[in-house]
């Protein structure tokens, strides 16, 4: 169904492609219908039955400013042989060009087969702006008052048919016009002869045509009309129903004024009517298109297609109907730019693929070639397209827009079409998504009457306005207790509160924020609060919701568990050097030892103790000797490997236990700490800087041996009384005597 408007769209094109060709193909046929010569045509070889009705085109005998009678004829002779259909500005006479206002008459004789007795219908368009016709010294027809003032005549426009039998070889047509309130006066448009019956229908024919044309127009108005009443929202219906009645004004008030036999309003009205319909439709179309696409089109082209169409109207309402027949030659270069600049929006939606852009573009095409047909044949750079021999093509823009506005109804109902589909499908996603909704809606319901954790939603200002049954149980308050209540009422500390909505403001969210929470039975619990903020459709925070989790059992097992470990840390730490204690100590190198059984790899064991430490005792005070001890126990821990035991032992005593050590390495890390000790003064108190030495004795165990730890210590210290006993400030590594 959706390639249905494609597919009849391409059927009007080629219709339109097809109608074209017949049209220049039978303005080439080679029997060409007779012409007047010098006031006469010669009808006598030209078959009614068979080769249909002719245009009495040609010379025809004027009469300047002169209104005469038939009988009046023969005593004058012609001011000039003037070419019919044409406006009399077009003549010139006795070398003068002549104006659009004054009157005329026209004289033409019809040569006739004397055996002849059909009868003729004469059909007449109009003539500008007022006429009456003789045929055969008889008044056949008069449209509106023909006069030689402004004052004493009536302009009028009305397409009639006229009968008559011939009475004779000749036929005499005597026809008075006048006109003073047009651009456009003369024998505009020629007169049809023919059989009675052809010509009648041709008109009935146009007549219809006409009146079913703006009666389609009147009716997708309305119904697009009725489209816009229900979602005013989009313009676009709107816009197409006027359009659609404008372009029906303008179909009824021009060609066969099919209008104005509804409502005879009168000549005047009727051409301000046409005139306004023909300022107004460029807005339309305009508004229109953008509302349609209004990415596509530039704001400064609107606002310039609503000034001179406003502008025009204006001068309308302000001018006389003589100067309002030159408007249409100014707004016509209007029109013309205003197409240039529709030529490239069309090629520019159709480069970006937009929706409808083939419909557009297709009736735009329809629309854009007759108006500038009409265009170029008022101005008189082209001639009228011959539909036949004898009828031309006149003004087929209201034909046009008949058939813009017919394509631009499939592009809406395809837009509509497709935007129920969309609805269908959104309606179906949408029954999928309440399904959804109520399923989370209940599992939500579930968790929230189930929660161990009090769940709340809150006002912004922290009113709150719903919790879960779990409230009574965290805080001892009911649900009607709590939403009498704010949740700043049962925080405890107001820096928590700033903070609260602080987080809400900036971060848009609140992640487990410790707080205290006031009970109802005056207890305090710590908690974590985690909120988010619920918006509303431009973003506003309407209101907050989050959750409340009891951690004080958790709080009061951690702070018990950092006292056990405060504790432990303090039974196994020295509380001079913060090292190691000797009992800690013992605890270790008996699992170093097993891990080295396990593993077959070595341990370091390493004793040194300060030299002479009694003379700094003495010389500087135990105070002093303490400051020592603290800073060569933080010595030791720079240097030595992460997974090296310092200890302190005793007194001024360290042991250093070195896992996967071998003698070697063992010696040469107790040697690089022994120079290093050495090397490095010691600021103690009042900047007194102390330099001490250190004794060390290293003994190595390995799963070869088979001794324990008391004895790894008593090798230690056996090779640390060897270092004094050699002076001191050395290393020793034990070794079986």
């Amino acid at each position: 169904m959706a390639s249905l408007p494609k597919y009849l769209s391409s059927i009007c094109l080629v219709s339109l492609c097809l109608f074209l060709v017949a049209c220049t193909s039978a303005a080439g046929v080679e029997n060409q219908p007779p012409q007047a010569i010098e006031g006469v045509i010669d009808l006598r070889m030209w078959d009614f039955d068979q080769d249909g009705a002719i245009n009495l085109a040609g010379e025809w005998n004027f009469y300047w400013n002169e209104l005469l009678a038939p009988d009046q004829l023969i005593s004058q002779s012609p001011t000039a042989y003037v070419p019919v259909p044409d406006v009399w500005t077009n003549y010139v006479v006795t070398d003068t060009t002549l104006p659009p206002k004054g009157f005329a008459t026209y004289h033409l004789t019809l040569l006739y087969p004397p055996e002849t007795t059909q009868t003729l219908g004469l059909y007449i368009e109009g003539e500008g702006t007022a006429y009456a016709l003789w045929v055969d010294g008889q008044l056949a027809a008069q449209i509106g008052r023909v006069g030689v003032t402004p004052e004493a005549m009536t302009p009028e426009k009305k397409p009639i048919t006229i009968f008559f039998e011939p009475h004779g070889e000749t036929v005499e047509l005597v026809l008075q016009i006048s006109n003073f309130q047009h651009r456009k006066g003369g024998f505009r448009n020629e007169p049809l002869l023919g059989l009675a019956e052809p010509v009648h229908r041709y008109q009935l024919q146009n007549w219809f045509l006409e009146a079913f044309s703006a009666g389609i127009l009147f009716v997708m108005g309305l119904y697009h009309l009725f489209l816009y009443l229900f979602r005013t929202k989009d313009k676009a219906p709107l816009y197409f129903a006027l359009l659609c009645w404008s372009t029906a004004v303008r179909t009824g008030v021009t060609n066969q004024s099919t209008l104005l036999f509804f409502f005879p309003i009168g000549w005047e009205l009727a051409l301000r009517l046409e005139y306004l319909v023909f300022f107004l439709s460029p807005i339309l179309f305009v508004l229109f298109l953008q509302s349609l696409f209004p990415r596509d089109i530039h704001r400064w082209f609107v606002w310039t297609v609503l000034g001179c169409g406003a502008g025009f109207s204006l001068f309308l309402i302000v001018s006389d109907t003589f100067l309002l027949s030159y408007s249409s030659t100014y707004y016509q270069v209007i029109y013309v730019l205003e197409i240039i600049y529709c030529g490239y929006f069309l090629a520019r939606i159709m480069r970006k693929r937009r929706t409808g852009a083939f419909y557009i573009g297709f009736a735009s095409l329809i629309l854009f070639a007759t108006i500038i047909y009409d265009t170029l044949f008022q101005i008189e750079v082209i001639g009228a397209i011959q539909f036949s021999q004898t009828v031309p093509i006149e003004n087929v823009s209201s034909f046009g827009f008949v058939a813009f506005i017919f394509v631009q109804s499939l592009l809406l109902a395809s837009l509509f079409s497709q935007s129920f589909s969309n609805i269908e499908i959104l309606s179906g996603e949408l029954e999928e998504t309440n399904l959804s909704l109520e399923k989370s809606e209940r599992k939500y319901r579930t968790l929230f009457e189930n929660s161990k954790d009090m769940i709340f939603i809150a006002g912004v200002d922290g009113q709150i306005q719903d919790v879960s049954p779990a409230c009574q149980a965290v805080l001892g308050f009911t649900k009607s207790e709590m939403v009498q209540m704010t949740m700043y009422d049962v925080i405890v500390d107001p820096v928590d509160s700033e903070r609260f909505r602080e987080a809400i403001i900036s971060q848009g969210a609140v992640t487990n924020l410790e707080s205290d929470l006031l009970c109802k039975d005056g207890q305090v619990i710590h908690t974590l609060v985690s909120a988010t903020p619920r918006v509303d459709e431009n973003g506003r925070i309407i209101d907050v919701q989050g959750s409340v989790r009891d951690i004080t059992a958790r709080k009061q097992a951690e702070t018990e568990r950092v006292r056990a470990l405060k504790l432990e840390q303090i039974a196994s730490t020295d509380p001079l050097t913060k090292v190691n204690n000797r009992r800690f100590f013992d605890q270790v190198v008996l699992k170093e030892i097993e891990r080295a059984k396990r593993e077959n790899a070595y341990l370091a064991l390493l004793l040194f103790d300060i030299d002479y430490f009694k003379e700094v005792n003495d010389s500087f005070g135990h105070l002093t000797g303490d400051e020592v001890l603290v800073k060569l126990a933080a010595l030791c821990q720079q240097t030595l490997r992460s997974m090296d035991f310092l200890a302190r032992f005793g007194g001024e005593e360290f042991v250093v236990l070195l896992p996967d050590m071998n003698s070697e390495s063992a010696q040469a890390t107790a040697e690089n700490l022994r120079q290093l000790i050495a090397q490095t003064p010691l600021t103690v108190a009042n900047e007194t800087s102390l330099s001490v030495t250190v004794s060390m004795g290293v003994a190595i165990w390995h799963t070869s041996d088979p001794i324990a730890v008391n004895v790894l210590l008593e090798r230690a210290d056996q090779a640390l009384y060897q270092s004094k006993d050699a002076g001191r400030n050395r290393v020793t590594l034990w070794r079986e005597v």
